[in-house]
């Protein structure tokens, strides 16, 4: 997210998300054609670079799947777009501050992520958070640690509500 996207200041927003968990979506693109292939955005995590899903943080009053759009824009940016009709919600995610067993991590907040799956129309041009943007057969994902704050299993398991 943008400073620009930010509705709560920095400082203020720091504070809160040391109390509360944050609501988040994230989206898992599927590719426009007919052979299989869903999009993931290479960017900073706690651990260097990582592959990842595309999403953050929900802002007030902003319904769900626009939610979800407007992060694939900042994203991948305007020539992006979502095929509405195929947004589905898959699965919750929760990624904690602190390492747990089996449990998907991020040190800056406690987040809750509603997850999507989605078909992506358009050329991807990565920006925002994102430097590099990839399509991937689901048989030839990167390894469990390219991926950022333990998101493999995640995209594991969007794909097999889609295989």
């Amino acid at each position: 997210m943008g400073a620009g996207d930010r509705w709560i200041p920095e400082e203020e927003y720091k504070a809160i998300r040391g109390r509360v968990p944050i609501v988040c979506v994230d989206l898992l693109p599927i590719a426009d054609g007919s052979k299989l292939q869903v999009g993931l955005i290479r960017r900073n995590t706690c651990g260097g670079q990582g592959w990842c899903l595309i999403g953050g943080a929900v802002l007030i009053d902003e319904p769900l799947t626009d939610a979800v759009a407007r992060h694939l824009k900042v994203t991948l940016g305007s020539g992006v777009s979502l095929a509405p009709w195929t947004l589905r919600m898959i699965t919750v995610a929760e990624y904690f501050r602190q390492q747990r067993p089996a449990a998907l991590h991020d040190p800056r907040k406690h987040a809750i992520a509603l997850t999507y799956l989605g078909v992506c129309i358009g050329d991807p041009v990565p920006g925002g958070e994102a430097s590099d943007f990839r399509w991937f057969a689901p048989d030839q994902l990167p390894s469990s640690a390219e991926f950022g704050f333990g998101q493999d299993r995640i995209v594991g398991k969007l794909i097999q509500a889609i295989t």
